[in-house]
């Protein structure tokens, strides 16, 4: 009986080495190589650049959306309150810069002639004063504390007349250059600080940066947020992969570029070209998520096989047969 169990194993042991062989005959036979992952795509969080108060999602799951649509909004109340601040201070300082340009009126400067005028005749009066006061001093008439006097209203008289000339002078001449280009500094800050709070306003709408699934909504209309928080994950249907791992002895059978076929559980029968678009630079140690009968210490390297998904049917995570073309 123990003799009849050990030769039913031994043909059982025969006929599986038997079928194994065939197949990898087979295998090499065909120009191909059979290998075994799962689909995945490219995922992108979409989140806003500032913090704030989501008053608005756009966008649920399953959703498809293209560049350009929006996704979400923030509450903009505050920041638009910045931005007519700013506004107002760029036109105060315009108008300022233009005050300084456009230089003295005609009236600033007939007001200023009008008063050296006014000081002249003052002092022709005074300096006909002084000159008496002087003969009076003279002949003994009065006395000295009064020629005092006299003389220093006239020499009172003289300097005003002095410094409003230097007024008119400068009425004439105008705003200083150094005057101008401050002023025209304050002009530059304040249209920027009205494009940067613009900015920060159009960032409280979220728009799609790419062609895509909404996968994830992450956020509800009014939770607070910190900026960087996704409040959506897209994921690009159009363009998935399937991620493989080729044994160390294979890799000089593999190439950037090569043709290969895609099939999946759920369309039997059907295929999917695919071309391999990365391989890895290093090895590393077999995944445990990588079913394969080799022993699992063995290195391998990762590569990448780029997938058309016209239509849509391929979804994240599904598991997919890959079979690489390896002969011409």
């Amino acid at each position: 009986m123990k003799k009849r169990i050990i030769i039913v194993s031994i043909v059982i042991v025969i006929g599986v080495a038997v079928f194994l062989i065939t197949s990898l005959r087979k295998q090499r036979d065909d120009g191909t190589m059979l290998l075994s992952g799962n689909i995945e795509i490219t995922e992108t969080n979409v989140g806003f650049k500032i913090p704030g108060r989501v008053v608005e999602r756009l966008v649920d799951e399953g959703n498809q959306v293209k560049p350009g649509d929006i996704i979400a909004r923030l509450d903009s109340a505050e920041l638009s309150a910045v931005v007519a601040q700013n506004r107002a201070a760029l036109k105060e300082s315009a108008t300022r810069l233009a005050e300084l340009k456009a230089g003295s009126r005609p009236q600033e400067i007939g007001q200023a002639r009008a008063n050296v005028r006014a000081q002249e005749a003052d002092l022709e009066k005074v300096r006909k004063d002084f000159e008496r006061a002087e003969v009076l001093y003279k002949n003994g008439a009065i006395s000295a504390t009064q020629f005092d006097a006299s003389k220093s209203a006239y020499e009172s008289r003289s300097a005003q007349l002095r410094n409003a000339g230097e007024t008119l002078s400068l009425v004439k001449e105008g705003p200083r250059k150094e005057d101008i280009q401050i002023a025209a500094h304050r002009v530059e800050q304040a249209s920027a600080a009205v494009a940067a709070s613009e900015e920060r306003l159009k960032d409280t709408a979220i728009y799609s940066p790419t062609d895509g699934i909404v996968l994830r909504k992450n956020v509800e209309p009014g939770e607070t947020i910190a900026a960087g928080t996704p409040i959506v994950t897209i994921g690009d249907l159009a363009q998935p992969w399937v991620k493989v791992y080729v044994k160390e002895d294979k890799m000089g059978l593999v190439k950037l570029g090569q043709k290969a076929t895609i099939t999946v559980d759920t369309y039997k029968g059907k295929t999917y070209d695919g071309t391999v678009s990365y391989i890895s630079s290093e090895a590393e140690f077999t995944p445990k998520t990588v079913q394969t009968p080799e022993e699992r210490v063995k290195l391998v390297f990762g590569v990448k096989v780029k997938v058309k998904n016209e239509k849509g049917e391929l979804k994240p995570s599904m598991p997919a047969d890959v079979r690489l073309v390896i002969k011409p």
